[in-house]
């Protein structure tokens, strides 16, 4: 109770949030691996099923073939835009955690980069041109989030 004699509402406490946030962040992680290292996304979208499949020696070169960006299917602008928007929502729940843009561009590109590399070894296309949609969907949030934080917020002059 406080000097009034109302009580405190204890659920949102510190000791709470720091367990809380690790937690979403690492849920968030598994929910990005399954989705890019599940053996065939189309299962995973529609029948909800999913499976690994592990290629031992993938053609590490094939992680730079650019051509296949061209070949739209229907799924094309969903599964991109899930790799913008999943990025994006990892690095912005790294960045409440931490409250430094710098290392959480950083973790969040780490993680995009293992999960398109190891693409790879799952039977997947991991491609460099979906990295660099992970890392629009990261930097959009620090330039979202750089907007909105106080001490880069615009004065106007008068006169």
């Amino acid at each position: 109770m406080n000097f009034m004699g109302i009580e405190k509402n204890k659920s949102h406490s510190p000791k709470k949030q720091i367990f809380i946030k690790p937690l979403l962040i690492v849920l968030w992680g598994l929910f990005l691996l399954l989705n890019t290292w599940t053996e065939s996304i189309e299962k995973l979208m529609y029948l909800h099923t999913f499976g690994f499949r592990w290629v031992p020696h993938p053609d590490f070169l094939s992680f730079f073939i650019f051509n296949d960006i061209t070949l739209v299917h229907s799924e094309f602008i969903k599964v991109k835009s899930g790799h913008f928007i999943g990025f994006a929502i990892l690095d912005f729940l790294i960045f409440t955690l931490i409250k430094n843009h710098k290392y959480s561009i950083g973790i969040a590109l780490v993680f995009a980069f293992i999960t398109e590399f190891f693409q790879l070894f799952f039977g997947r296309d991991g491609r460099f041109y979906d990295l660099i949609i992970d890392s629009l969907g990261i930097f959009s949030v620090y330039f979202l989030t750089k907007g909105y934080s106080p001490e880069h917020k615009v004065t106007v002059k008068k006169g």
